[in-house]
């Protein structure tokens, strides 16, 4: 797994495990915030795939912060409102970079990846079922 698909992964992980981990990790490094959280909202892109145009589809929310750990910095970027959540993945971010627990990081991360699949087979089996076939309409 690359660094840039932790972001991703790790927001699928409980909050309870991201904040054992980040306790583990302000107990071994120097962690200082450097952005505090803050929400803001994201234009959404979608290219048309007929004029090979472009158009805002809409808006999605997002939380964000910067962390620091051991002078390597960390980012974060949540779906919706979770400023606690951006600041435990933006330290994990930091400590990746660092090398500072690394393998822990990574099992986290790895947990977080199954936990994601297992919701989207879920959800692509959910949305299945409501299939309509209209050839025997």
């Amino acid at each position: 797994m690359e660094r840039e698909q932790l972001n991703f992964y790790l927001q699928h992980v409980s909050q309870d495990d991201l904040d054992s981990m980040c306790r583990s990790i302000e107990e071994v490094a120097t962690v200082e915030l450097i952005q505090k959280p803050t929400s803001q909202t994201l234009v959404v892109p979608v290219r048309d795939p007929i004029n090979k145009g472009s158009f805002i589809s809409g808006e999605v929310l997002v939380s964000s912060a910067i962390v620091q750990v051991n002078s390597c910095n960390g980012w974060s970027m949540i779906m919706d409102q979770d400023d606690k959540r951006a600041v435990a993945v933006a330290l994990l971010d930091a400590a990746y970079t660092a090398e500072v627990m690394k393998t822990e990081i990574m099992q986290l991360a790895n947990q977080g990846k199954e936990l994601f699949e297992e919701h989207n087979t879920l959800q692509n089996s959910k949305i299945n079922a409501t299939r309509v076939s209209f050839d025997l309409l």
